[in-house]
């Protein structure tokens, strides 16, 4: 007899093709251990698959001994995978994709423009996808609640595509939209009455109780209040952050019964866990933690449950079991990390394992770093972001360059891959201050890869929250509208972010030019990283340079000087000539510009009418 699942949970395009994400699996755990069945559809991976065709078996699928035997190969895997997605994508007007983006003809972060995308068959590949997904496998299933994950801004017109398919298709079923994306645009989204016409409910920060609760009143007809919760059309409803989120001990393990490791783009399984929830950081131009109800860390024996299971699980299910594990959290604790670690040892648990951190004096205590090399971690992304003591005081980072220096080192020669987070542009940071961060990168060779990034403010960030006219900056912002996330903003009057992505550009320029084994890194997808920390040691950025990469990066490098000379002379270059983390930046950094344009015409006509006035 066939299964009866109450609720279909889709995850949609576009997010890595590389492995799953973990808040469906999170979400089916949850709602079985409370009675109910779930079924989670990855349609993200789906749609890879439905782009790329009839692509080699070899192509689809590079197993880890052959990227060992000749490491640069995932290179060539993953450019063949670019180049075939670069193809499909003129079959589409306006249409771009790669491994880690999207770009469409329409304005994602416009309402009225995502409205628009909805029927156009040109432009929009989502529409027949989804149209035969609907009727291969939800149809059939005949579920009374369909949720639909929108973390990522990449996924707005996708999700908006399967929901107005599921509203013709299936018009008695109840559409829940939840995820950080409408945890953060939902007060505007409520606003918009086409928008809602195709969602019942929207599910608001951590999804667990929200879902169930819906579950409940849906299914079983249950008269519940319910708090973090917005029903589409209802004039009010209860907000309370604090309330309806799970407790630490409440905390599901992941269900992955219905995710296919094998489908995913990687030689490896990497499976997503969390040993946290939330961030306890404030940082300025955060809107992480806002993303969560608040900061939680599980018991290590939960954790320790979890790994093996899925071990177990996968070792039956594909014959060989998982040792790659992604702790996908804001902050994962310090003693959370050194407990499991020892755990982990003592157990003789053969798990691999990386994290996001901060970076805390708690590191730089004797044994803490090479225990939890022992323990299994491969790489840690760092949120270093300045080495400047002012510039880190202004972001409320509440970290230290005397000990950041220290962690970072001791990382490094316990056998970490230390992966730094380095934000450029804050608003104060001087030029002087980005020249010697510039150096400090170059000089410190406990560093091996970054993330460079420019300044956004954020919404849900403290600073956009707590935002007042009068600041010490002398910014002006633009109030958050439709779907946006990164804010128009001024700063003296000044165009801000077109100024800093110049400089940004040129930082990235002269690291690379200096620290070519950074920029060889980079090249790499971040997931296959800590796989190649674990087989050829931290440093193989650099052995690898030696060996295969340097004209990877005279590449790399002539591009990125055209890049930067067409961006200053305002002419366009070739989006798929960029090395893909720049090219990646390139499509974000044309939208942000395009906001600020229009509030810089905005703030000319506003202006001009108060002359008129005067």
């Amino acid at each position: 007899m066939p299964t009866v699942y109450d609720s279909v949970l889709i995850n949609t395009p576009v997010s890595s093709p590389l492995h799953p994400q973990a808040n469906l699996p999170l979400l089916k755990g949850f709602l079985a251990a409370h009675g109910f069945q779930a079924k989670v559809i990855d349609s993200n991976i789906q749609f890879f698959h439905y782009l790329l065709g009839d692509l080699d078996t070899n192509e689809v699928r590079l197993n880890i001994d052959q990227c060992f035997e000749n490491p640069i190969r995932i290179l060539n895997y993953y450019n063949a995978i670019e180049k075939r997605l670069w193809e499909k994508s003129k079959q589409f007007e306006g249409f771009d994709i790669s491994l880690r983006s999207v770009s469409l003809k329409y304005d994602r972060t416009r309402f009225d423009s995502v409205v628009a995308s909805l029927g156009d068959r040109a432009s929009n590949p989502f529409v027949a996808f989804y149209e035969g997904l609907i009727a291969d496998q939800i149809m059939p299933l005949q579920p009374k609640i369909v949720g639909i994950a929108i973390t990522f801004q990449d996924q707005i017109i996708s999700a908006f595509t399967l929901a107005s398919l599921l509203r013709e298709k299936m018009p008695g079923t109840v559409i829940v939209m939840g995820g950080q994306i409408v945890t953060r645009c939902y007060n505007t989204m409520l606003g918009h009455a086409k928008l809602c016409s195709y969602f019942d409910y929207l599910a608001l920060w951590d999804g667990e109780n929200t879902m169930l609760d819906i579950h409940r009143r849906v299914i079983r007809g249950e008269d519940i209040p319910l708090v973090n919760i917005a029903a589409a059309g209802a004039a009010t409803f209860t907000v309370d952050r604090k309330k309806n989120a799970p407790g630490v001990a409440e905390i599901p393990s992941p269900d992955f019964s219905d995710i296919e490791f094998d489908k995913y783009l990687y030689p490896e399984m990497l499976v997503p866990l969390q040993t946290t929830r939330g961030c306890y950081g404030t940082c300025e131009f955060c809107a992480i933690p806002f993303g969560s109800n608040y900061y939680r860390v599980r018991k290590v024996d939960e954790v320790i449950r979890d790994i093996l299971t899925i071990q177990e699980q996968t070792q039956k299910r594909y014959g060989r079991k998982a040792t790659y594990f992604k702790f996908m959290e804001d902050t994962s604790s310090p003693a959370l990390l050194l407990a499991l670690s020892r755990e982990i040892v003592a157990r003789k648990i053969d798990a691999k394992w990386e994290t996001f951190a901060r970076l805390e004096k708690a590191f730089t205590e004797p044994g803490v770093m090479k225990q939890l090399f022992e323990g299994g971690c491969r790489k840690v992304h760092w949120g270093l972001e300045s080495n400047d003591p002012s510039v880190l005081k202004n972001m409320n980072k509440k970290t230290e360059t005397s000990y950041s220096d220290q962690v970072l080192a001791l990382a490094a020669r316990a056998g970490i891959l230390n992966f730094c987070f380095i934000l450029v542009g804050f608003p104060g940071e001087t030029d002087e201050a980005r020249h010697n961060m510039a150096r400090y990168i170059i000089e410190n060779r406990n560093i091996h890869t970054i993330t460079l990034a420019t300044f956004d403010l954020t919404r849900g960030s403290p600073m956009e929250q707590r935002f007042v006219a009068d600041n010490a900056y002398g910014m002006e912002m633009v109030p958050a509208a439709d779907f946006q996330v990164r804010l128009p903003y001024l700063i003296q009057g000044e165009n801000w972010k077109k100024k800093i992505i110049e400089m940004a550009h040129t930082m990235m320029y002269e690291v690379v030019k200096h620290r070519p084994d950074i920029g060889f890194m980079t090249l790499f997808p971040d997931q296959i990283r800590s796989v190649y920390c674990e087989k050829f040691g931290n440093g193989w950025g650099e052995v690898f340079l030696k060996r295969y990469g340097e004209e990877n990066i005279k590449f790399m490098l002539e591009n990125t000087g055209k890049y930067i000379e067409a961006y200053k002379q305002k002419k366009e270059i070739d989006p798929s000539l960029l090395p893909e983390p720049l090219r990646r930046e390139h499509f974000r950094t044309k939208e942000d510009l395009e906001l600020i344009a229009s509030a810089l015409v905005a703030r000319k006509k506003y202006e001009e009418r108060r002359s008129d006035q005067v």
